[in-house]
């Protein structure tokens, strides 16, 4: 599967360097998850480094897939009950960006529209995605 149709939001920082330890040697091109593979090894510095990377990022696409099936009800669900799940989810769009769907968008979307906030249940932090708001191993972009 090719990602010729959409439009990416991360530009990997380490092409072209194939003797660094986080290099992107094992991660095949043009998949589903290859640049978010990439993009799991320049934010762990290397810690997670391209093998593991291609089959985290792939369990993510696949996360991903799954959730975009679900209704704004049963979203609310995951984020109340298991905010993790919505969260790592969250990375595939967040690094491929359109047309892929905003999950934690419409999350919060869900919970104005119902006059309810989502931040007394979950708190605010809980609900950003892993790219904005990074445990401490990853390190934060320059933007």
């Amino acid at each position: 599967m090719k990602t010729d149709n959409k439009m990416k939001t991360y530009e990997p920082t380490n092409e072209g360097n194939p003797h660094s330890f986080a290099g992107y040697y094992a991660i095949e091109d043009d998949t589903t998850h290859s640049l978010l593979a990439k993009y799991l090894v320049d934010a762990t510095e290397g810690v997670v480094y391209c093998k593991p990377a291609d089959k985290i990022a792939k369990a993510i696409a696949i996360m991903s897939l799954a959730l975009n099936d679900l209704d704004e009800w049963r979203l609310v669900y995951i984020a109340k009950h298991m905010p993790e799940i919505l969260k790592l989810a969250q990375l595939y769009p967040d690094v491929y960006g359109s047309p892929n769907r905003n999950l934690l968008g419409d999350v919060k979307r869900r919970y104005i529209a119902d006059g309810k906030t989502v931040f007394s249940v979950i708190g605010l932090k809980s609900l950003e995605s892993y790219r904005t708001n990074p445990p401490g191993i990853f390190k934060k972009e320059e933007v």
